[in-house]
């Protein structure tokens, strides 16, 4: 599991390769003997039973019959091992309908559909059946006769002019969900009902063990008309291995070429996992084992898995795990922006295990510190500088300036302003003396009915005095009846 390699994976004692897998089913390096006795030969001259070999040890693995795992065939890469299989698919499709049902206007040409976002290789026919647009640049021609669909309606587009289903059981550049077993049995069926040659592209799955070799055996129990392999059969290096059906297998001449060299380190991987016993593997256990400690982290939205392959889907950018497990020594492969691929070796001991689940942990809580510091430290910028409106801002006007215009203009203004100022002073000055007069005219009113109250209040104190001696000369002499009357009535 530490073995480094597979493009910029770096180098060290202290580094865990979490994709492994991909290099050797086991975690060994089971091809150094193999390459030892390749170079070693005396002539190159070819070996002829090579690929019954190879297929007898697959029939052992597999416990496939003859017309399941008729021939296998080592090519030089996995895109090689595509084209003889489309090859293969397309000749039978042709023998399976008469020549005046092709020339007929209302024939189609067979077709070979793909699963909208697959990747199947770097080679011109590769790209054309991969379904991401990125891999077909300008500079690529268009070859005629692939289609592609979603996985939702990937079944539903499968017709009598289909020759080939091409299809992975993962779907690597997205979010790594796999194929349910629901899927597959329609599939199967579907194919089945149309004549069509079920091709599953392994190219990036190694062996999926509980007891399976394909992961489609292992999640559906149903068998395919063609399988590509390369992760884990030869290290490193470039190549593939094409497994035909009987339905197939007629349809390729027996003179194909194939590669000696990839053919010796696929033998020697299969007699590891025969020795090894590497099958009978519990493979959900890596997986399980991980749920279970990162099922508190908040950056993972979920976790795919099909057998030993497994996919985060973080909340965070793939670029941000990638700087984080550099620091953690850790190398996974990255599959799109917000997703990451683990796929260890089938044969871990418990310590490994807990050594590579310790170091995810470790990049996923890195992840999580880095989250709360960012967010710490914009809730500070933001309370140390809480918003504020936004001064109107003065645009420069940079046109030339006139200053003698200006001085007329500030004069002339001056002016007018000591006018009003003239004209409100006057107005001023009239509404002040048309109030003094008010004001005297009032105050002579007033003077006047103030004299008349004095005149008025006087007289009546003074008829009060009388009255008050009138009273007491009355009451002195004792005046009869009559005067008081009088003396009243004057009151």
């Amino acid at each position: 599991m530490n073995a480094s390699g597979n493009g910029d994976a770096p180098r060290g004692d202290n580094w865990i390769n979490a994709i492994a897998g991909r290099l050797s089913p086991t975690g060994e390096n089971s091809f150094r003997d193999a390459l030892r006795q390749f170079a070693d030969q005396p002539e190159w001259c070819g070996d002829a039973d090579l690929r019954t070999k190879i297929t007898e040890q697959l029939r052992t693995l597999t416990n496939a019959d003859a017309s399941t795992l008729a021939d296998c065939i080592p090519t030089s890469s996995r895109d090689q091992a595509l084209e003889h299989a489309l090859i293969a698919a397309r000749r039978r499709h042709l023998s399976q309908h008469d020549a005046e049902d092709a020339a007929a206007e209302n024939a189609s040409a067979p077709k070979c559909l793909c699963l909208v976002g697959s990747d199947h290789g770097r080679s011109i026919v590769a790209r054309m059946a991969s379904g991401k647009p990125t891999l077909r640049g300008n500079e690529w021609p268009l070859l005629p006769g692939f289609a592609h669909a979603p996985a939702e309606r990937f079944v539903d587009k499968i017709d009598s002019s289909t020759a080939v289903a091409l299809v992975s059981p993962v779907d690597f550049s997205g979010v790594g969900q796999p194929l349910t077993a629901e899927w597959w049995a329609r599939c199967r069926q579907r194919c089945d009902e149309t004549g069509t040659q079920l091709i599953v592209d392994h190219g990036d799955t190694p062996a999926a063990g509980n007891g399976y070799f394909f992961a489609h055996e292992m999640v559906a129990g149903i068998s395919a008309d063609a399988v590509i392999l390369s992760a884990g059969l030869v290290g490193d290096l470039p190549g593939g291995l094409l497994i035909l059906s009987e339905s197939l297998a007629s349809h390729l001449d027996q003179t194909v070429h194939s590669s000696d060299l990839v053919g010796h380190l696929v033998s020697a991987a299969l007699s590891t996992l025969i020795e090894t016993d590497a099958l009978a593997t519990e493979a959900d256990a890596f997986a399980i084992a991980l749920a279970e400690r990162i099922a508190t982290r908040g950056c993972v939205r979920d976790l795919h898995a099909c057998g030993h392959t497994v996919i985060l889907e973080l909340d965070v950018e793939s670029q941000a795990w990638t700087e984080q497990s550099a620091a953690e020594q850790l190398h996974a492969d990255v599959c799109s922006e917000h997703s990451v691929l683990f796929q260890p070796p089938l044969l871990m001991t418990a310590e490994q295990r807990e050594i590579l689940i310790d170091r995810i942990d470790a990049v996923l809580a890195g992840l999580e510190g880095t989250q709360e510091s960012t967010e710490a430290t914009s809730s500070a910028e933001t309370e140390s500088n809480p918003m504020e409106e936004p001064a109107d801002e003065v645009q420069p006007d940079e046109s030339p300036v006139d200053i003698s215009l200006d001085a007329d203009i500030d004069e002339a203004a001056s002016a007018e302003d000591s006018d009003e100022e003239l004209d409100d002073d006057e107005d001023d000055d009239d509404e002040a003396i048309e109030e003094d007069e008010l004001d005297d005219t009032a105050d002579e009113e007033s003077a006047e009915e103030d004299e008349t109250d004095d005149e008025v209040v006087g007289g009546d104190e003074d008829e009060e005095h009388e009255t008050e001696q009138e009273e007491t000369e009355l009451e002195n002499n004792e005046l009869d009846e009559f005067e008081s009357n009088e003396e009243t009535e004057k009151l």
